[in-house]
């Protein structure tokens, strides 16, 4: 009985010394805060219906390459964030109709693709994304800001495939303005 009542005791001199040593150690240095904002991407002029038109018609040709067959809702918006053109390939699910509509918002609203929210979401330091907006951002791939000279015009959102699917196809008809 002496013996274990020794044994413990010395396991909890270790435990108390080691947590001691543990406690002294220098706190990790701060990440560095970067001199220049990211995505900082100046807006531009709005994308007419027209050049919406012409990135929907890449989209399409991605998304029905053989031998694909993606059934795509796909969003079109302003700088702002207002739908300027609207098409949903046949037999595409509902829920893609907002969800598309919502990448684009998101991607424009944010400057950003959307993709960048979903790998941040992977990271418990990402649960604040859901606090940027209302309603808050879709953190789903899929929304890619058109950026033409340099500056945003609009952007693009797809959905009714998976979500490397939805940004690949995106990512064409992004590709078309330059």
């Amino acid at each position: 009985m002496r013996r274990n009542t020794l044994a413990i005791f010395a396991a909890c001199a270790a435990v108390t010394i080691c947590g001691q040593a543990q406690a002294q150690q220098p706190a990790a240095a701060p990440a560095a805060v970067p001199d220049q904002m990211p995505f900082d991407i100046p807006y531009g002029n709005s994308i007419t219906a027209d050049r919406a038109a012409d990135v929907v018609k890449a989209i399409v040709a991605e998304a029905t390459k053989s031998p694909r067959n993606w059934k795509l809702a796909i969003s079109v918006v302003d700088t702002h964030g207002d739908l300027v053109y609207f098409y949903k390939m046949d037999n595409t699910q509902h829920g893609s109709v907002t969800i598309s509509q919502n990448k684009a918002r998101t991607a424009a609203r944010l400057r950003r693709p959307t993709q960048i929210f979903n790998n941040a979401m992977q990271t418990p330091a990402g649960a604040y994304i859901a606090t940027l907006d209302s309603p808050p951002p879709t953190a789903s791939p899929g929304g890619i800001p058109l950026i033409e000279g340099g500056k945003i015009i609009g952007a693009v959102g797809c959905s009714g495939a998976t979500g490397d699917q939805d940004a690949a196809a995106c990512k064409a008809g992004a590709d078309t303005v330059k």
